[in-house]
C-alpha cells in the first residue's frame, strides 16, 4: 500500500548539495514536467538512495506536486539480507509515498527471471497510478561496466552507448526511463552520501564473482583496467572522462545514413517524394539473428516502440523468421521482409500501392529530372518514347511486372515505383 507524502528524515535535517547538483537538476527540468507523475526505484544501496533524494530535492527546489512522487522497492527474496534492505526502506522513507513488493518464490533464479518480474512489478504500479516516467540510479561505473558486458557478447556502436540517460525499455515499451545521474561514478555518489549524511544499504553479493559475468567485471577485470589508468596519468580521471565524451558523441552519432541499434545496423535507403515517409531503413540480416529483444532494441531506437505488446512482439518476431517475404503495419510504420532483407519504413496505409502518373514524352537526347530523379536519354530509338512508372499489366521480356520484379529481386514497396522507357506498348528500358 502507497504511504501519504511526508519527508525523509535525511532531506529534512540536512538539504542536499553536491558539486554536479546543478547539472543533473538542469537534466531533471528538461525531462520532467511539473505534471508529470515519476515513480523511483529504490533498492536500498547508495545509488538509488541518492536517486531518491535528489528527486525529493528537485520537486520541493522547483515547487513541483509531491503527490506526483512515488518510490518502489522490489523484495527478490533471494537472501536473508533482503529483510534488511526492507526494513531500511520502511524506516528511512517513511512519510513518503512508496511501496514494497515481494516475490514469493525464494529460489535461486537467474538475473534474467529477476529482471522479469521485477518489470512485471513496475508495470503494474505503472497502470495503477498513471506513472509518467520510471526513475533509476544508474551511474557512470554501471554504463561502463555494461559497455564492456556488451563488448564481450558482441554489438555495434549503440551496444557501446549501452544505458541512455532517457530510453524506452522492450519490457517497459510505453513508459520513458530516466537516469538522473548518470554521469556520477559509484566514488562519486559515496562521496555524497558520505559527505550529506545520507544512510544505505550495502549488497553483499555484489562482491561475489560467482554469481554474475558483471561482478566478475566489477571486482577483478575493470580495477585493474583503472590502476593502468592511473599508472599513466597518475589519476583515473582522464580515462573516466573519456569515457563520458565517447558516451556524448555516440548518443549524438545517430546519421541519416546509418542507424544503430544493439542489434542492427540499418542503412537509409532512398524515399520516395510520394511516400511522405519520416524514415526508410533496411538491412539484411540472418534469421538466426532474429529476435524479440532485437526487433524492440530496434523500434526503440527509430522512436516507434509504444504500445508494443509482448504478443505483438512474439507475432512479429516469428513473421520475420519463418517467411521470406510479407509485411506487418504499426505505429505508422510497415516492416517488410523480402528475399533475405528488412525494411522499416514509415507511410500512409498501404502506400505502396499508390500509383503516380509521371508520364513524359522524350524528345531529345541528354540528362532529365523528374520527380526528384536524373535520367540517361542516350539512345536515338529513345526518341518519340515515354519515360513513366511501371504498371501492373506491362510486359517485359515475356515476364510481367510482378514476375520480373520477383526475378530481380525488387521489393512488394517499390513495384509501383520502377521508371521506364515504353514504346508503342514495348518497353525499351528498365531503370534500376
Amino acid at each position: 500500500m502507497w504511504k501519504k507524502p511526508g519527508t525523509i528524515w535525511w532531506i529534512k535535517n540536512n538539504t542536499l548539495t553536491f558539486a554536479q547538483q546543478q547539472i543533473c537538476f538542469e537534466l531533471l527540468k528538461s525531462k520532467v514536467q511539473p505534471d508529470q507523475k515519476v515513480m523511483v526505484a529504490i533498492s536500498g544501496g547508495a545509488d538509488s538512495t541518492l536517486t531518491a533524494c535528489l528527486m525529493y530535492n528537485f520537486f520541493l527546489k522547483y515547487k513541483y506536486d509531491l503527490q506526483n512522487l512515488f518510490f518502489i522497492h522490489c523484495n527478490h527474496n533471494t537472501r536473508t539480507s533482503n529483510l534488511a534492505d526492507e526494513k531500511f526502506i520502511t524506516t528511512y522513507f517513511k512519510g513518503m509515498q512508496y511501496s514494497i513488493v515481494k516475490r514469493k518464490n525464494n529460489k535461486k533464479s537467474s538475473e534474467a527471471e529477476l529482471r522479469n518480474w521485477r518489470y512485471g512489478e513496475f508495470k503494474k504500479q505503472i497502470r495503477i497510478h498513471g506513472i509518467n516516467q520510471l526513475i533509476f540510479g544508474h551511474n557512470l561505473t554501471d554504463r561502463i561496466e555494461s559497455t564492456f558486458l556488451n563488448l564481450l557478447r558482441g554489438a555495434n556502436l549503440n551496444g557501446l552507448v549501452a544505458m541512455q540517460t532517457q530510453e524506452t525499455h522492450h519490457l517497459l515499451p510505453d513508459t520513458q526511463i530516466l537516469r538522473p545521474i548518470l554521469t556520477l561514478t559509484k566514488d562519486d555518489i559515496l562521496h555524497i552520501c558520505k559527505h550529506n549524511k545520507i544512510p544505505f544499504m550495502t549488497d553483499p553479493t555484489n562482491k561475489d564473482t560467482t554469481t554474475s559475468l558483471r561482478n566478475k567485471l566489477r571486482n577483478k577485470v575493470l580495477p585493474e583496467l583503472y590502476k593502468l589508468a592511473h599508472k599513466q596519468t597518475a589519476t583515473t580521471n582522464s580515462y573516466i572522462e573519456s569515457m563520458k565524451s565517447i558516451y556524448e558523441q555516440l548518443e549524438k552519432s545517430h546519421g541519416e545514413k546509418i542507424l544503430n541499434s544493439e542489434f542492427w545496423i540499418l542503412n537509409s535507403i532512398k524515399k520516395s517524394p510520394h511516400r511522405h515517409a519520416k524514415f526508410a531503413y533496411q538491412r539484411r540480416i540472418d534469421s538466426k539473428d532474429i529476435s524479440n529483444e532485437a526487433i524492440m532494441d530496434t523500434l526503440k531506437t527509430l522512436g516507434i516502440s509504444n504500445n508494443i505488446t509482448t504478443p505483438l512482439l512474439k507475432e512479429w518476431t516469428s513473421f520475420l523468421q519463418k517467411n521470406e517475404s510479407g509485411y506487418k503495419y504499426f505505429n505508422k510504420t510497415y516492416l517488410f521482409k523480402s528475399h533475405g532483407n528488412i525494411y522499416l519504413i514509415s507511410g500512409p496505409l498501404f502506400f505502396w500501392q499508390k500509383t503516380i502518373d509521371m508520364s513524359h514524352r522524350l524528345d531529345t537526347l541528354g540528362d532529365i529530372t523528374r520527380e526528384g530523379q536524373k535520367y540517361e536519354i542516350n539512345k536515338k530509338e529513345y526518341l518519340g518514347a515515354t519515360l513513366r512508372f511501371a504498371k501492373k499489366d506491362d510486359i517485359y521480356r515475356k515476364k510481367t511486372r510482378n514476375e520480373y520484379c520477383i526475378n530481380q529481386k525488387i521489393p512488394i514497396f517499390q513495384r509501383n515505383f520502377i521508371p521506364l522507357i515504353v514504346k508503342k506498348n514495348q518497353i525499351l528500358k528498365v531503370y534500376k
